[in-house]
């Protein structure tokens, strides 16, 4: 552990942002999912303090902290999760904490891309790293979901700390190869949606009766990854999770998300919306550069917002 006011540098971390390739809510039924890290980070600074913590955050809505002790607010929620689940809630001492997520929003909305994985990620890697505990991507998961609520996957926290692109079923990850000649562009819808609400709906259809779309689902998951490289092997996907729209009533295609579903249908580009839908963000995927290009301009002059990222190719990291 480092003791206060000892002579150790800030210790500081970042970890990537994601999206879901496909797989979503499949993945909670135990089919593989495909997620690839965005090069967007949630960044932490944690450092020892003489007297008294403070804690301030950019993009996250909760003010600042100046505190003898550790209150439990939003600020300071996950760092308290984090200390509980090690069972090193008094460890600490007095720190100066910051954290930053200010890449995960535009104009005050979240953007959908996974700010409390990645910055979870990254504050309990910083977390480990002050006070000497050796990190571990499942322990990460857990202190995730109970932070969350008891819900979620995990993928998006496994994405944030592998980097690149990744399958995840039930907790385990491999890495996969994303090729060259084949492109995406990742489109803000201008709405933001709650993952959290959109899950429970799944769950209250779930537990209704006939889940043949969910099967679809999963076989359709599964079968994308042997030929996702191929543009047109995208199509029977998407068609399954329309499919689980429907029958679930889960509004995963808004209206936002149909019109550039239309846009990239006129170019020959594959279009869907990504994680729970409802809003937040799509993708689009072709082989071809130029209609790629072609549909960021007219989604652009329609109103949406391309976050013209890339793959982030290194997960949580020290600065």
């Amino acid at each position: 552990m480092i003791e206060n006011g000892s002579s150790v540098t800030a210790i500081q971390t970042r970890a990537p942002a994601k999206v879901v390739l496909w797989g979503e809510y499949a993945v909670l039924a135990g089919a593989p999912a495909a997620v690839l890290a965005l090069n967007r980070n949630a960044e932490v600074k944690l450092e020892p303090a003489e007297l008294f913590s403070s804690f301030t955050a950019s993009g996250l809505l909760a003010p600042g902290l100046h505190t003898p002790n550790l209150p439990d607010l939003p600020i300071t929620s996950l760092l308290l999760a984090i200390l509980k689940h090690l069972n090193k809630k008094e460890a600490l001492g007095a720190v100066r904490c910051h954290m930053d997520t200010s890449r995960f929003y535009a104009d005050g909305e979240k953007l959908g891309i996974g700010s409390s994985a990645a910055l979870c990620v990254a504050l309990y890697h910083a977390v480990c790293a002050y006070i000497e505990h050796q990190p571990n991507l499942q322990e990460a998961i857990e202190i995730h979901r109970v932070w969350q609520g008891g819900s979620g996957s995990g993928m998006d926290i496994a994405a944030s700390w592998h980097g690149g692109v990744i399958r995840f079923q039930n907790g385990e990850v491999s890495q996969i190869e994303w090729p060259d000649s084949l492109f995406f562009d990742v489109i803000y819808t201008g709405s933001s949606a709650s993952t959290f609400a959109q899950i429970g709906k799944f769950s209250e259809w779930r537990n209704t009766g006939d889940t043949s779309t969910l099967d679809e689902l999963c076989a359709q998951s599964e079968a994308l990854f042997s030929n996702y490289t191929q543009e047109a092997a995208w199509a029977d996907y998407i068609a399954a999770l329309r499919a689980l729209d429907q029958a679930g009533h889960l509004n995963i295609f808004t209206q936002e998300h149909e019109r550039l579903a239309t846009i990239a249908h006129g170019l020959s580009v594959a279009y869907k919306p990504c994680g729970a839908g409802g809003g937040d963000i799509g993708i689009s995927i072709s082989n071809d550069p130029s209609r790629l290009t072609e549909f960021r301009q007219q989604a652009t002059q329609a109103g949406f917002t391309s976050l013209q990222t890339e793959i982030a190719l290194h997960g949580v990291h020290s600065r």
